[in-house]
């Protein structure tokens, strides 16, 4: 029921997509199954999300946190832990956001790369979305807590792991200086420059680590131009 769901979602019939995965977490809990009940609730907690359904999708979203955190589920933890940032993001709650998403990339941390990288890959298009409707100064908050989440990372949690800590310590190394230009509108010239060409560098360096995967420099020269009013063009 849960792949059917999935393939509803992906035809855009959501109202399908809905009934097939509440029906997937009924069953579940029917046959006292917790791993499928809180994959079905949160596969339900992300599509009401991706269509406004705060309240409900807080509702099952938590639901599937507690069982997960019940079974020991990381890898369902730090899926409801990035639900959770974009129901905060859709609530104006950024710096909640930021938090949360830094909760799913510490615990991805412990886990595996493919966590990492995929916690990244929700980051990116939450910046996106916060360009787009002029809330720059949350990135500051934003690219505080990736900076701290990956700042002190256990021994344990490092093999395999070093080129993913990087990549993301460099991408809050893109953001937070745009937060901050976004933040004081009183910043010297100089001041201003020197953060523009810290964020531009950062993303670069972002885009040569995984291959233009998020164009990530193309993004900061155009909110600088756009959205920032800096206008100069930098290296």
């Amino acid at each position: 029921m849960l792949k059917d769901g999935s393939a509803c979602q992906k035809r855009g019939e959501l109202d399908l997509a809905a009934r097939r995965y509440a029906g997937a977490a009924k069953r579940a809990a029917e046959r006292d199954d917790p791993a499928g009940h809180g994959r079905a609730l949160a596969q339900l907690a992300a599509l009401e999300e991706s269509r406004g359904e705060v309240e409900e999708a807080c509702g099952h979203n938590r639901l599937a946190q507690e069982l997960f955190l019940s079974i020991g589920d990381g890898a369902g933890l730090v899926q409801s832990f990035r639900v959770d940032a974009f129901l905060h993001l859709r609530r104006r709650e950024h710096t909640a956001a930021a938090h949360s998403f830094a909760r799913a990339l510490s615990l991805s941390m412990q886990l595996d790369d493919g966590l990492v990288l995929a916690t990244l890959d929700q980051v990116v298009p939450a910046v996106r979305h916060l360009i787009d409707a002029d809330e720059l100064s949350a990135l500051l908050p934003l690219g505080a807590a990736l900076g701290a989440a990956v700042e002190n990372p256990e021994p344990e949690q490092m093999p395999g792991l070093e080129e993913f800590v990087e990549l993301a310590k460099t991408l809050a190394g893109v953001l937070a200086p745009l937060g901050v230009m976004a933040a004081e509108p009183g910043l010297s010239d100089l001041k201003r420059r020197r953060l523009a060409a810290r964020s531009t560098h950062q993303a670069w360096l972002v885009d040569a680590l995984t291959r233009r995967r998020w164009g990530l420099a193309a993004l900061v020269k155009m909110t600088l131009r756009t959205k920032l009013r800096f206008h100069e063009e930098l290296d």
